[in-house]
Order: structure tokens, then sequence, then C-alpha cells
């Protein structure tokens, strides 16, 4: 089969993805997009911060306390002047009194040094807070800092203790959010894959069964999926019918013809007994030659079509028995390593499948050497010769009916043509396969490929 012709293969050089990767990958593309504006919008926006400050706690501070949880970030340092408000800040003299009070000190010996609030926005702060008019306790202590600020404190009459605080991002809420986006984009990604692999399964189902090399023999398709996907299994389902029909027709017409072959070349070899001895023995092969011939054929057609009775046997024990029952008659059949390989099969059948490849090298290469391995959940069998080999453009074509290699007709050095074609259809019908390649140090090797039985 041309590489080209299977399924899934592009342009040299192009990536084609399957279907089911581009469903996952439309979908998850839609997820992103949609989940990215969510989080424009989330972190584009004023986020969350971390917990405000409260008075009391910045009293703490400046006493020389520890730092509050949460993501703050204090400084501190020393100046002989209190700090004045930079751009965007003012002034809360509201809230240092508060803190003087706190402190005990008068209200001038404290600064307090905010973030203007927005325009039309209420001013966050000591500003805020519980009105006795509500039933609700008055608490300077509980009064709450925001954003940035600077907080002064004059010690000696002179110097002044300085203390900056920056409110940092609420890090605790960004992991959140992010972990809920990326468990949404999960959550809403498994059932799209789950669906997009319903789609595609009986599409793949249907690639497999269509590269198959013999697919009028394989079993028909399920139906099911979506109704366009129901629509081209049923339509493959009824052309494997057809190629099938077709097959069966075509075969069982030659093995007709071929039987009924038998019966005049039969009378014809009698006839030819009146002949002198001399055209009588040529006769007499020619005719030898076509009853040879139209049992090849008849083999041939047969072997795809009748089933055969399956066992557990050892593979081994075919090999040696067959390379002794050569080597016996004369031939140079060498098993040189053998492995217990144990297949569900036919006997007779891989008897002939593996002796029709020890035949075509001892015919062409003058000698057989077979060994049998097993390699994971696979029975090897490699036959090579000693001859000259095939050219490379005609390695694909030795299994083809009636193609041989050598390039004469005669059947003195060659048969006909279905000794390997044979061998591959017993082959295929094991679910194995055959192969050739010319050996580096010359020679052909000829390999049978067979599973195991678990």
């Amino acid at each position: 089969m041309n590489p080209a012709m299977l399924p899934g293969a592009g342009e040299r050089g192009r990536y084609n993805p399957s279907i089911l990767t581009r469903i996952v990958f439309l979908v998850a593309a839609t997820l992103l997009l949609a989940l990215g504006a969510m989080m424009l919008v989330a972190f584009r926006g004023p986020p969350p911060h971390a917990r405000p400050m409260m008075l009391v706690e910045a009293t703490g501070l400046l006493r020389g306390g520890t730092q509050p949880p949460g993501s703050w970030q204090i400084s501190r340092y020393q100046s002989d002047r209190a700090p004045a408000p930079d751009a965007g800040q003012e002034s809360n003299r509201a809230g240092a009194e508060r803190i003087a009070g706190l402190l005990g000190v008068p209200a001038n010996a404290v600064a307090l040094i905010q973030e203007r609030p927005p325009i039309g926005m209420p001013r966050p702060g000591p500003e805020i807070g519980p009105r006795p008019d509500m039933g609700m306790e008055f608490d300077p202590g509980r009064m709450m800092l925001r954003g940035s600020f600077a907080l002064a404190v004059r010690e000696d009459g002179r110097n002044w203790s300085v203390l900056l605080g920056r409110q940092g991002p609420n890090w605790r809420w960004y992991a959140i959010t992010l972990s809920l986006m990326a468990g949404i984009f999960i959550l809403l990604l498994l059932p799209a894959y789950w669906v997009a692999r319903r789609i595609t399964q009986p599409i793949r189902l249907l690639a497999e069964g269509a590269a198959r090399e013999r697919p009028e023999r394989a079993e028909p398709l399920p139906i099911g999926g979506p109704p366009e996907v129901r629509a081209m299994g049923i339509a493959y389902n009824h052309m494997r019918a057809r190629i099938a029909d077709y097959v069966s027709e075509r075969t069982a017409m030659l093995v007709a013809i071929a039987h009924d072959l038998r019966t005049p070349m039969t009378r014809l070899s009698f006839r030819l007994e009146q002949l002198p001895d001399g055209p009588r023995a040529k006769a007499q092969a020619d005719v030898q030659e076509m009853r040879a011939m139209v049992t090849d054929l008849l083999d041939f057609m047969r072997e795809g079509t009748e089933g055969r009775q399956r066992a557990r046997i050892d593979l081994s024990a075919i090999v040696e028995t067959l390379a002794d029952d050569l080597a016996d008659m004369g031939h140079d059949v060498v098993v040189t390593a053998s492995q217990r390989a144990v297949i569900e099969g036919d006997a007779l059948a891989l008897r002939r499948c593996i002796g029709n490849m020890v035949e075509n090298a001892v015919r062409y290469g003058g000698s057989a050497r077979v060994s049998l391995r097993v390699e994971g959940s696979r029975a090897i069998v490699d036959v090579v010769d000693s001859g000259p080999g095939v050219p490379p453009e005609i390695l694909d074509r030795l299994c083809e009916p009636f193609y041989r290699g050598e390039a004469s007709r005669n059947r003195e050095t060659g048969g006909v043509g279905l000794g390997l074609s044979i061998a591959r259809t017993i082959a295929e019908g094991h679910e194995g396969s055959i192969g050739f390649a010319n050996r580096a140090e010359g020679g052909l090797r000829a390999t049978v490929i067979l599973p195991l039985d678990r």
C-alpha cells in the first residue's frame, strides 16, 4: 500500500492534525479566550487589596511592635522634620489626633499623611466609622488605614520617627481566582474531549477498516456517532459487502474453471499413451506442467476462502520438521536458531507458508538458513539465502499473484508465481505479515511475522 494513501498522511513536512485534535483545540481556544476576557476584566480593574491596618496596629508599630499579618510593606527612618504630603496625598489631622490620643502625646506631635481618595469617593480612614446614633460604640483604635500612608511622631521635641506603610496586593485573591479559572478550564475541557472522542471514534474505526489489506474479510463496522458519521459507516459496510460478493463470485468462477480443466487433461494423458516414446514424453511433461499450474491456482484461490481448524501449535516444531524434511531431500536447508513460539493457527497452512518461502530461497539462492525468534508478542521467522538478491524496485511485487522475479517463464527455474502469494495469504489469515529485504552481505531475507498466542 502506498504510504501516501494511508489515513492521516499529508504533505511531507506539513502538520495535519486529526479531527479529534482540531475539535479539542477549538474548544480549548474558545475557553482560553473566554477566560482571558474574564481575567482582563478582573485584573485590569481595581484589585482587592490586603486587609487594611487598624490605627491601633499602626500605633503599635510606632512603639516598636511587630508587623501585623498581611502584605503590608513597612519601612522606618528618622528625620528632623515631619513628612509633607506629595502629589496625590493629603494630611489627615483627625486621624493624627486619634493616634496621638492612643499614644498619649500632644496632637501636634503626630502627623499622618494618606492618599487622597478619588473625586466623588467617600474619604476612607477615621472619618468613616461606627456612628453613635446607630447604637454602636465608637472605638478610635479600630479605624483603618488603606493604600499607603506616612505616620510620624516627634519623640524628643526635635526628631521625628517616621513610619512608611504601603498596602500590597492580595496574593491570596489572585491565587484563588487563577485556581478557579484553571479548574473551570479543565472541567470544561474534559467533557469536550469526551464528546470529541465519541465523534471521531467511528471515523477512526472506518480508517482502520479501510487500511486493511483485505477489507472484504473484515467484520462490518459498528454503526454509531452523529448522523453524518453513521451514514458514512453504513456506506462503508455496504461497499465492503459488495466487494466481498464480487471477490466471492470471481473466486468461485476461477475455482470452477481450474477444477473443470482437470478432466480434459486427464483424458489427454490417456490419449498420449498411444504416441511414440519421444513425442509422448514431451507431451506428458507439458500436461504435467499444466496440471501443476491448475493445482497451484486452486490452492491459491481456496487458501483465502476455506475455513481451517485452528489450534495452539509450537511454531518451532513446524520450522525444524520442515527443515529436516527438505534436508533429507537433498536441499541445503539449516535451522540456525529456534525459540519456542506458541501461536494459534492451522499447522498445515503455516507449514505451507514457511515451506514456500524456504523453497523459494533454495530455488533462487541455492540454500536457505532459517531462524525463529520471539520479540515481544510476535514470532519472527527469517529465511535468508546466499543468492544474488532482487532489484529493490521489485521487492514490493514479490507477493503479487503470477509475478515472478525470474524473467523466464520456465517452470524449471521458477513456478507459476503463486507460491509467495499463497504464503502471504496464509500469513495475513493468521493476522501476520511477510516482508523482504536484500542483505548487505548478499542474498535475500524473507521474514514472516506472526502474533503469539497469549
